[in-house]
């Protein structure tokens, strides 16, 4: 009977072993990550393992560090108790003892998200979400875990999907968008809105699939006549088709009450260039070679959105006549878009319009979380700018009803009750 669990357990650490180095992980890494496993060898079960491993897979793909890594590892056995904070300071040191302290925080305050007064009282739960930890590290890690939570609840009783659906609707994926994490924010949209809208999401997907071998032929000719015309153009840049999402779909749908056939932009691709000048000359010659739809064009390089998004958008008649819409930017445009820009919440979301255009202001700062490994030697600075820049002139309080009231520092009783 030891001898199996022993070989059970030789199984899973194989199983460990073999999807970390799949990675393609630096020594510290690695050598952390194993730290990890080790505290929890005694105490594992596959699926557990499965998820934290999944979760360091996720965080890998955003350049995290080694404490992130090994905190994600930890953060399912820590909060089903497997594992205590004692234990993971002693043995992975008192970083990653923090930023799992931090997660788990996180974990607490989303089940406020279904109590109190609507919208007001979501956007006070983000805004706590980001106050609270102590590393704004710990909040990444949590969107990760959340998107795991996700997957796995595919195949649980439809009250539990709804519920995680509408945390991540109502919290993650917001958040999500408001550290510009695209990958994440697209994969918690789509996973919440298949399981509050199953229907429209499986017929938004029926639709993406019947025709997708011909859309992707369509798109790979029409990526290779871009290149063509570009090149000859003396203009160097990276031409690709993207996928479109269907939360997006079905957001544009509502939007302009269209149905899904009269969408311009279901084939969508991106020109990025070296330089500023080039997206311009790019734009050139898309508009000399195919003709262009006036009311689809947006320049927001010349004039950014409010969140500091920048690219030229445009939609022009490809082959046959069908519509295409094209994105074009700048590398250092894509980084942004892609990892750096911290979006409002207000804006992007569509809450209340003005309403805390100050605390916008005050952490514009995390268009750098992903970056944060280049730019700050030690995890403890940036905590320190975080509290600085968020924590130290707020005060947030907690009602008997579960409301969240955002406060400035020095507030008295009466600025509560009025």
């Amino acid at each position: 009977m030891v001898a199996t669990r022993q070989s059970h357990q030789h199984d899973k650490a194989g199983d460990f072993f073999s999807r970390v180095e799949s990675l393609g992980l630096s020594q510290e890494k690695i050598s952390l990550l194993n730290k990890a496993q080790q505290l929890c060898q005694a105490c594992d079960n596959s699926e557990r393992q499965n998820t934290a491993i999944e979760m360091v897979e996720i965080l890998v793909e955003l350049n995290l560090d080694a404490d992130s890594l090994a905190t994600a590892y930890l953060t399912p056995y820590y909060l089903n108790d497997v594992v205590s904070i004692d234990a993971v300071e002693e043995h992975l040191g008192n970083h990653v003892a923090v930023l799992l302290t931090g997660v788990s925080q996180m974990a607490t305050i989303s089940t406020l998200a279904h109590q109190g007064n609507g919208t007001v009282q979501v956007d006070n739960i983000r805004r706590m979400l980001l106050a609270m930890v102590e590393d704004v590290r710990a909040v990444v890690i949590k969107l990760a875990e959340q998107v795991c939570h996700l997957r796995n609840v595919k195949d649980a009783a439809e009250e539990e999907r709804v519920i995680a659906a509408k945390e991540t609707a109502d919290i993650f994926a917001p958040l999500a968008n408001r550290l510009g994490i695209g990958q994440l924010k697209w994969e918690l949209e789509d996973l919440a809105f298949r399981y509050l809208h199953p229907d429209i999401y499986k017929n938004i997907a029926k639709q993406l699939d019947d025709k997708r071998l011909a859309r992707e032929a369509y798109m790979a000719d029409m990526v290779e006549q871009v290149k063509q015309r570009l090149h000859e153009a003396g203009i160097k840049a990276e031409v690709y088709g993207r996928p479109k999402h269907i939360y997006s779909i079905y957001k544009k749908m509502a939007k302009k009450n269209y149905e899904f056939d009269q969408l311009f932009d279901i084939r969508a691709m991106r020109i990025v260039v070296e330089r500023l000048q080039d997206c311009y000359g790019a734009l050139g010659i898309v508009h000399t070679n195919w003709r262009h739809l006036n009311k689809e064009f947006d320049d927001y390089v010349a004039t950014p959105k409010q969140n500091g998004y920048q690219s030229i958008h445009t939609v022009v008649f490809g082959p046959e006549g069908k519509t295409v819409e094209i994105q074009i930017r700048t590398h250092d445009m894509h980084q942004d878009a892609e990892l750096g820009v911290a979006a409002h919440w207000m804006y992007k979301e569509g809450a209340l319009p003005g309403r805390g255009s100050g605390y916008e202001q005050k952490i514009s700062w995390l268009r750098k979380l992903l970056q944060w490994q280049e730019e700050v030697v030690d995890g403890s600075d940036l905590a320190q700018e975080l509290k600085n820049q968020v924590v130290e002139d707020r005060v947030y309080v907690f009602t008997p009803r579960g409301d969240i009231f955002d406060l400035p520092l020095g507030a008295t009783p009466l600025d509560f009750a009025y």
